[in-house]
């Protein structure tokens, strides 16, 4: 999603011609695994992807079975 760049737009708004706007792309990060050196996943990772996994899918599952 686009967002206004404030640093350039606080630098630029005494100007004499007015403040330059600009907008930049600001793009999530991925979400991934911690891994270590190795490139393996962590042990402590993978458990958190299987308690979000089981919290999400038991959401789903009160919801839909109310």
């Amino acid at each position: 999603m686009s967002r206004l760049d404030y640093t350039l737009f606080a630098s630029t708004h005494t100007n004499p011609g007015g403040p330059v706007v600009q907008y930049v792309d600001d793009e999530p990060a991925p979400i991934e695994p911690s891994v270590d050196a190795a490139g393996n996943p962590t042990r402590a990772g993978l458990i958190g992807y299987a308690i979000a996994y089981a919290i999400a899918f038991g959401a789903a599952a009160y919801f839909l079975l109310i």
